[in-house]
């Protein structure tokens, strides 16, 4: 409750005013694609997966939420079952965040609001509650041996050097799940010449924890990773989860700057291209489109307008260059695979700030996964209406997620991780 009542005046800046339920909240005559299978791709259009799913229902929506977090604040609400059930089925995109003209700092607040429950003694939901039953245990949500975690090397040609300055950070979905990202990359790297160190100290990196409100493990296992990385100049970066993690949350509930520089591996691409430095070698011959990670793009950007806004007492700022500093976030994947020779890249309608989630992320995917698997259909109707052959991102969960997607709904698009078509054109 602590961590709630800091963000009161956060809180109270809510006007209800709804604009979070869509994408383009200041756009309602955007053109777009037009209607596919039944959505209308024009002007504003639903941008919150949970409210959409629950049809609009008031408690699944962020603006209701708010609502709930308020009376909680004021003393007319407990923490219950009740609010539990409102404040889980939500993958915390942080659109509701992005649409927001008062920039309410709306994801912080729903963790917040999960880790009262947690503080009060509410009952997680049952697989919410495994996820930090099995990181305890065995140092990933899994439920897999924790000496098994390197074993994807194995099927590599790659040789890590412990003493480099750069380490890698795996993540345990591309450890023991979405091994193809894992190996791609320490390939990738290995082409570009980069000596690098995979370490089987590695534990989760505590993202599962931190979106469920389980605090106290998702504590242990950050100063555990500290303790692990603390010597290395650099960090770097397939998963996305793992990345905003450790960037954001990381220096926020350790109260110290990180002892490394984190970075994406898709920003180490992009600074060897900005460079001249990147030779491509093959050509990738197919039109795609790009999905946005939530962790990877939107949570970043919103972390760098945090970030610029703190630098003044009233937020008296010149906003345009904050939208610069965010659109060259957002134009990044961009920036690669338009370099990527025969690629042709065709957008999606809802993009960048205003994407639409995968659905797998804040712990949905594990406790409602009907409700990620809508989600993600949901997006892979709109590739399918810019006439992309493949979805290229780059997130092992969104690779799942929209994966699972194309499985059930018998869709002919490919699902890509752009790492591996990387590693494929150098």
């Amino acid at each position: 409750m602590e961590t709630l009542q800091s963000l009161k005046k956060e809180l109270f800046r809510c006007i209800h005013c709804k604009a979070c339920m869509f994408s383009f909240s200041g756009e309602p005559d955007r053109e777009g694609i037009g209607e596919y299978k039944g959505t209308l791709y024009e002007g504003m259009i639903e941008g919150c997966p949970s409210g959409t799913y629950y049809r609009l229902w008031e408690g699944y929506l962020n603006s209701g939420r708010m609502w709930i977090l308020r009376s909680i604040l004021e003393g007319n609400l407990e923490p219950n079952e009740s609010v539990r059930d409102l404040i889980f089925p939500c993958p915390t995109c942080g659109n509701c965040q992005a649409q927001c003209e008062n920039k309410l700092p709306t994801v912080d607040l729903i963790e917040a609001a999960r880790a009262a429950c947690v503080d009060a003694g509410v009952p997680l939901p049952p697989k919410t509650a495994a996820l930090g039953k099995y990181v305890s245990q065995l140092n990933n949500p899994y439920g897999e041996k924790h000496e098994e975690r390197t074993k994807w090397l194995g099927e590599t040609k790659v040789k890590p050097k412990k003493d480099a300055g750069i380490a890698y950070f795996v993540g345990c979905t591309a450890s023991y799940r979405q091994k193809q990202v894992a190996k791609a990359t320490a390939e990738l790297l290995n082409k570009l010449g980069v000596e690098f160190a995979v370490l089987e100290d590695e534990v989760c990196c505590g993202s599962p924890l931190f979106r469920t409100g389980q605090r106290k493990e998702a504590k242990r296992v950050m100063n555990e990773n500290l303790k692990n990385f603390k010597d290395y100049d650099t960090l770097l970066f397939s998963c996305a989860g793992c990345y905003r993690t450790i960037r954001v949350d990381y220096p926020k509930f350790s109260g110290s700057k990180l002892p490394f520089t984190p970075k994406h591996t898709l920003e180490f691409v992009a600074e060897l291209i900005d460079q001249g430095k990147l030779k491509f070698k093959g050509n990738y011959k197919k039109k795609v489109t790009w999905h946005d990670p939530c962790h990877l793009m939107r949570h970043i950007a919103l972390d760098v307008e945090r970030e610029d806004l703190a630098k003044s007492k009233n937020w008296f700022v010149d906003e345009r260059e904050i939208k610069k500093r965010k659109d060259e976030w957002y134009e990044l994947p961009r920036k690669i695979l338009r370099a990527i020779p025969g690629i042709e890249l065709v957008e999606m309608y809802r993009i960048k700030e205003d994407s639409w989630c995968c659905g797998a992320g804040g712990g949905v995917k594990t406790q409602y996964p009907e409700f990620a698997l809508w989600t993600a259909l949901e997006r892979v109707k709109e590739a399918e209406a810019t006439g992309a052959e493949a979805i290229v991102t780059s997130c092992p969960f969104c690779i799942r997620n929209l994966g699972d997607a194309v499985a059930a709904g018998g869709s002919k698009l490919e699902v890509v991780e752009l790492l591996e078509v990387l590693n494929q054109v150098l």
